[in-house]
């Protein structure tokens, strides 16, 4: 883990996703990296059309007695995002190329790489379908900091690309 993480904060501002309408601005703890993990200061994120039918509530994001909902509230809702890297779990540097300091994004789903999507190449289709600020394994970008788990694909941005335009990086490749 880099060193530059003892200087961050121990906490952080961030929207918690508790049901439709019920969205609270909380403090949470600034998760750590561990091996093979990413960890972004968020430096712009936008606003998906699936997060405001998640908190209009359509009925694929929450629970009811008929079907499971997608959204594992409480969760930090934002799929779309840029940050900088600000802390790397062991091997994480190596495995995607990046260092602290760079501009980086993920992309929006997390394979298992277990599925038998995931093993044929289509990781995209995953079964466990883990996608940022919806899920517990991955929290989204309406926070100060968020973490890239480990098995995210994450890429480098150029920082010749304004942070208000690499924000719509992930929408355009949907």
């Amino acid at each position: 883990m880099s060193a530059t993480i003892d200087k961050l904060p121990k906490s952080m501002p961030a929207v918690m996703a508790h049901g439709p309408h019920d969205y609270r601005l909380e403090e949470r703890s600034v998760p750590r990296p561990g091996p093979g993990e990413v960890l972004i200061k968020v430096r712009s994120t936008g606003v998906c059309a699936s997060d405001i039918k998640c908190y209009t509530g359509a009925a694929m994001f929450w629970s009811n007695e008929q079907r499971v909902g997608y959204c594992q509230a409480p969760v930090t809702p934002g799929h779309e995002f840029v940050g900088e890297v600000v802390g790397l779990g062991d091997g994480a540097a190596e495995l995607y190329g990046l260092k602290i300091g760079d501009h980086a994004i993920s992309e929006q789903i997390v394979p298992c790489w277990n599925c038998r999507y995931c093993k044929s190449g289509a990781y995209w289709m995953c079964q466990v379908h883990d996608i940022y600020g919806f899920r517990q394994r991955t929290f989204g970008a309406w926070a100060d900091y968020m973490l890239f788990p480990a098995g995210a694909l994450n890429y480098k941005v150029p920082k010749s690309i304004p942070l208000h335009h690499a924000v719509f990086i992930e929408p355009l490749a949907c």
